[in-house]
């Protein structure tokens, strides 16, 4: 999936509701959450070189105020703009249609069929993501859309025999972004009580449970670095992945299973999703 992050310029231009530029710092941070979270993904936010002639003051074009040095006024926004903009403003007029490409517009503050927090724009990924119909492209899509999730070395193992797999992508995302968002805090809320985090998780999804029965089934590997220890070389660590969220109905063989965190991979930081499919065993 080829998905283009495009800003759209006329989202700076000035109104009568918005008079003033600098004003809008908190539309900016919001949209430095999105440029942090592209950059974390390894993607860029697009601009077009029109961006520079759009009038962000009365009389005052966007170019004329980023390269005026005679002013300290608003001199960190000027340098964050200077610096993204020197690094990916070229034409994006073929991106918003190109065929096999999706396009996700990025705005400063509310623009209409635009995204303008760090929030919106993930849901806009996880729903491009939803709308996949081939499973491969799914897997390979689906680490930018859970960005606080780690997925098995072989998670596309078993996520190749998901039948009509292109009916499930919509609950497989509902689910893992409940895990993403929301595994690592219950995590810290009940370690010493995790029943009652499943039975949250329960009461926002089909249902979630253990599987002590089957523990022997239910360990996968995953690969880390120890980034932190100035150690980027890749290991290999294998996780019980016990607890599992039901998808479809109660008594359907489709489920995810995970666990909660790990102090190596992750750093205690990401929910460790060991397996989208069948019961192992």
């Amino acid at each position: 999936m080829d998905v283009s992050n495009i800003f759209e310029e006329k989202s700076l231009r000035w109104t009568q509701e918005r008079p003033h530029f600098l004003e809008r710092r908190d539309e900016l941070y919001d949209f430095l959450e999105i440029y942090d979270y592209c950059k974390e993904i390894n993607e860029q936010i697009r601009f077009s070189e029109d961006v520079y002639y759009e009038e962000i003051e009365d009389g005052v074009i966007f170019c004329e105020w980023l390269y005026d040095a005679g002013t300290s006024e608003g001199e960190e926004e000027r340098r964050f703009f200077q610096e993204i903009l020197s690094k990916s403003c070229s034409s994006v007029q073929n991106d918003r249609e190109e065929e096999g490409k999706q396009a996700i517009l990025v705005s400063l503050g509310v623009y209409p069929g635009c995204v303008a927090t760090r929030k919106e724009y993930v849901e806009a990924r996880r729903k491009i993501l939803s709308e996949i119909q081939n499973v491969r492209e799914y897997e390979a899509f689906m680490h930018s859309c859970f960005i606080n999730s780690v997925f098995a070395d072989n998670i596309l193992q078993e996520m190749k025999n998901i039948k009509d797999f292109s009916l499930r992508a919509e609950e497989i995302t509902k689910n893992l972004a409940v895990l993403n968002d929301e595994a690592i805090e219950l995590y810290k809320l009940y370690s010493n009580d995790l029943k009652k985090a499943m039975q949250i998780l329960t009461a926002k999804l089909l249902e979630c449970s253990d599987d002590p029965k089957h523990r022997r089934y239910l360990i996968f590997p995953f690969t880390y670095s120890e980034l932190a220890r100035g150690d980027n070389s890749a290991k290999t660590k294998k996780i019980l992945c016990e607890p599992h969220l039901k998808l479809i109905r109660q008594d359907s063989d489709l489920r995810i299973y995970f666990s909660w965190s790990d102090p190596e991979v992750g750093e205690g930081e990401k929910v460790l999703i060991g397996r989208i499919g069948r019961h192992p065993y």
